[in-house]
């Protein structure tokens, strides 16, 4: 296909949108295309036409989806989701759209039934078309009154003149609302970019001011919970009236947007006749939303890089929604290495979030500051306030961090951090307040399924081979650890050494088979905490160095660690857990430990412990969704790749730097 406008040519993943190759049509070769494509009512679709009439070619429209992106497009955003119609165009009521013909085709209970759902998901998720960083929403301003919201535009948008409407529309929809709520609060949404001086709208602020019951209102607010407050809402042709029927509110219309004419507007004032017949059918707000935003509008995965549906956009929307919400607009980071710095940004490529990194620590009142590990300690010991504490996740790479390999996962910890049991963590609070509904519980459920079934850990290395259990009544494995890593300072208790731990478990239970698995990095001779051989051939039965972890699991019946994650990882898969230490995951009722923290007082199940660590704790990111400036994705994302990547060996940064570039089409079908 080509396009008429070098703009379009260079949108992020638009060949995968549209489903094949694209050109600038200058200089394109003849009869290779049959189509080309412009943008909205731009001067690119005016080209793009008068050009596919000079050579026969179908004429193509584009547009920004219903739910485009995290930041603005001027911002330079890739949209997530664009319309493609060949018939008109959504907003341009004074000719047919694929959009009109699809909402006139009958409903289906299918179709709708989806729409409820994935409708229901954007308000409670509060998902708009743009989402960035909004301001808090003072409810109180709304209490006790009838409230009635209009909605300007900006002055020239295109979807006015195609609406059918003017600039006297607005004046238009004003006097209508005053009359007929005399004593409601109206509240004339205006936006942001008019009150500073750099839009223009289409109302005298200063003769608005001379109205007892109007107010401006123009802050930068979350658009689903502004409408959520009001009780009836007029707009022209603004995009926001359909979220307000989706919010179950009543509209009325002064111009005949895309949602107008279908029985769910109060259009008494829009001109009919440029209509004609084509809107003559009554038809539900789920048809509406089934009809532009499943069958109209297409959408693009960040991770995968190619089509997808609106689910996988709302769910990763959705944890960027939630994290940006929780950010300050300026971080600062202190004490990170040329490695991390060149990943840590991508973490936190949020629309009005800024990251920048500190030569030398300075802190000003109501600084956040992320810092790693022991960095993060040390300064929290000298009194500093504002410290975000920084660590790997828990399903991290396809490798070991000691060779470079990028982290999937982070965990950002404003309290304290999880492997630090001497003082309180963001997890323990986690833990100690999570209460899981039904559809928590079951991505839970199937969380644990993925990971098992898929043999995920955290860093994922060692080989897939299958181990024979030994003839053994009872088989126990034992792990060791990095002896000088703060999990086992700030975690252990009597116990501190592997050597230890392994003389400890043959003692106590001297009958048992003893498996011992040596962390990589000790067996390698990178770091400390290796055991003779004299001593395993006295303690241990046999010693596993090559099978992976999870391999492991398939033999044992129970396992025994100071503080090492693969308690975590053996819990889920059913396993019996042993804690000589006070491991983030002790203390909840599912192991058996040597110490109680008076701190941890819930009993939890397993789903509540993996939801609360893997999903509430833990945060996720993949290099390929840096184009599309995506901080983050969910950990099903992150799983699924990390498959993939054990199934090609991709384990060297190197690979997994071209593997970020790939965009094959089923990569991940294979492991869903």
């Amino acid at each position: 296909m080509l396009v008429a406008s070098k703009g379009i040519l260079d949108i992020q993943g638009l060949s995968a949108l549209i489903g094949e190759p694209i050109q600038y049509f200058r200089g394109f070769k003849k009869n290779k295309h049959q189509s080309i494509a412009g943008w909205g009512r731009k001067k690119s679709f005016f080209r793009a036409k008068s050009y596919a009439e000079q050579h026969q070619l179908d004429l193509i429209c584009l547009e920004d989806g219903f739910i485009r992106s995290m930041g603005l497009g001027k911002d330079n955003f890739p949209p997530l989701s664009i319309v493609y119609d060949r018939t008109g165009i959504y907003f341009d009521a004074t000719q047919s759209s694929d959009l009109e013909q699809l909402i006139q085709q009958d409903e289906t209970e299918a179709d709708n039934r989806r729409a409820t759902q994935l409708i229901q998901h954007i308000i409670d998720a509060q998902i708009s078309k743009y989402n960035l960083k909004f301001h808090p929403l003072d409810t109180q301003k709304f209490h006790d009154q009838e409230n009635i919201l209009l909605i300007d535009q900006t002055f020239g948008d295109q979807s006015i003149h195609y609406a059918g409407a003017s600039e006297a529309s607005f004046q238009q929809m004003l006097d209508v609302a005053m009359a007929a709520h005399p004593a409601a609060k109206i509240w004339l949404k205006v936006h942001p970019d008019v009150i500073a001086g750099k839009a223009k709208g289409h109302f005298n602020l200063a003769e608005i001011a001379q109205y007892s019951n109007v107010e401006v209102y123009a802050e930068q607010v979350n658009p689903i919970a502004l409408l959520q407050q009001m009780d009836e809402v007029y707009v022209v042709s603004s995009q926001m009236g359909f979220e307000a029927l989706l919010c179950g509110k009543k509209v009325h219309c002064f111009g005949l947007p895309w949602y107008a004419g279908w029985g769910q507007t109060q259009d008494q004032y829009v001109p009919n006749q440029i209509i004609g017949s084509r809107r003559q059918v009554e038809r539900s707000i789920a048809h509406l939303f089934a009809c532009a935003y499943l069958k109209y509008a297409r959408y693009i995965s960040p991770v995968t890089g190619q089509r997808c549906e609106l689910e996988q956009i709302l769910a990763l929307l959705e944890v960027n929604v939630k994290a940006q919400h929780q950010l300050p607009e300026k971080l600062f980071a202190y004490g990170f290495s040329a490695w991390k710095k060149r990943f840590l940004p991508q973490f936190f490529q949020f629309p009005k979030v800024s990251l920048a990194f500190l030569k030398e620590f300075r802190h000003k009142d109501g600084q956040v500051t992320l810092a790693w590990g022991k960095n993060a300690r040390a300064l929290k010991d000298q009194g500093q306030q504002g410290i975000l504490t920084v660590e790997d996740g828990f399903v991290r790479s396809s490798g070991l961090g000691a060779n470079l390999i990028r982290p999937y996962s982070l965990v950002f910890d404003d309290v304290g951090i999880y492997y630090d049991a001497t003082r309180p963590s963001r997890l323990e609070q986690v833990f100690n307040e999570i209460e899981l509904d039904q559809h928590q519980v079951e991505r839970g459920k199937k969380l644990i399924e993925q990971l098992n079934r898929l043999s995920i850990s955290k860093y994922n290395i060692g080989e897939r081979k299958k181990l024979i259990r030994p003839q053994h009544e009872r088989v126990v494995l034992v792990t060791g650890q990095v002896e000088d890593d703060e999990s086992i300072r700030l975690g252990s208790l009597q116990i501190k050494t592997n050597l230890a731990l392994l003389k400890h478990v043959r003692e106590q239970h001297p009958d048992a088979y003893i498996i011992y698995k040596p962390h990589p990095d000790v067996h390698a001779g990178l770091r400390l905490g290796k055991i003779q051989d004299a001593d395993l051939e006295r303690y241990a039965d046999a010693v596993e160095l090559d099978a992976s972890i999870v391999e492991c699991f398939d033999v044992i019946d129970e396992l025994h660690t100071i503080t090492s994650l693969s308690g975590f990882e053996a819990l889920l898969r059913g396993k019996r857990v042993y804690c000589y230490g006070m491991p983030f995951y002790a203390g909840w009722g599912l192991t058996i430990d040597t110490k109680q923290i008076q701190r941890r007082q819930r009993r939890l199940n397993l789903f509540e412990l993996t939801y609360g660590v893997l999903i509430e704790y833990a945060t996720y990111n993949l290099p390929q969704t840096a184009p599309y400036k995506l901080a983050r994705v969910n950990l099903e994302d992150v799983i699924t790749q990390v498959a993939y990547e054990r199934a090609q060996n991709i384990s060297s940064p190197k690979l997994q730097s071209t593997f970020a570039r790939i965009r094959a089409k089923l990569i991940y079908s294979k492991y869903l």
